[in-house]
């Protein structure tokens, strides 16, 4: 693991700990509340392995805590140099993979990602919390989105705005695509 995945595995792994402790959960209860094993949670908490996304969503949704408080420290500075290729990379098991931009939970909880979408992929979505808005902007490729009834195409430069209170779909087209997706949260 590079330095990068070992402050982000060991911030997971506090997170977690600090949460379900605070929550009174014990291993099995989060286990009961997330889908899965004692075994894999016990892991995430001593900082190992690497959970897909679907994994960080089940977590975050028990503890009541966004994707992007578990994998990376909320922080506000007066500027900050993201180059390209950093930043904390989340991948679903169908390969659909994010690279956290921005998290922010300051005042407001927005997190900004950047999507990588091979060719055929598809990352059906769970409801997000209601008041939850997503955005989607096009940067390469075909990507399709949007509610799980409604999906919409989009070419570079073209934005989608939906509910992430419903379900959803994020799809790469026959050549792939990339987007830049933003998470709005209520307040709380």
């Amino acid at each position: 693991m590079d330095k990068q995945s070992t402050t982000a595995a060991r911030h997971l792994a506090e997170t977690v700990r600090r949460h379900r402790q605070a929550s009174n959960l014990s291993l099995g209860e989060l286990s009961r509340l997330t889908g899965l094993s004692k075994t894999s949670l016990a892991r995430i908490e001593a900082g190992e392995g690497n959970p897909s996304l679907e994994t960080l969503w089940h977590l975050g949704h028990a503890l009541g805590l966004s994707v992007g408080q578990l994998i990376e420290p909320s922080g506000t500075t007066p500027a900050r140099l993201q180059r390209d290729g950093e930043g904390t990379i989340v991948e679903s098991t169908g390969g659909m993979r994010g690279r956290l931009l921005q998290t922010d939970h300051s005042h407001h909880r927005t997190e900004v990602f950047e999507l990588v979408l091979p060719p055929g992929t598809r990352f059906a979505s769970e409801p997000h919390q209601p008041g939850t808005r997503e955005l989607v902007h096009c940067t390469g490729g075909e990507v399709r989105c949007g509610p799980a009834g409604h999906l919409l195409d989009l070419a570079p430069g073209d934005t989608a705005h939906f509910d992430g209170a419903a379900p959803h779909v994020y799809a790469g087209g026959p050549d792939g695509g990339r987007a830049l997706l933003v998470m709005s949260y209520p307040p709380g």
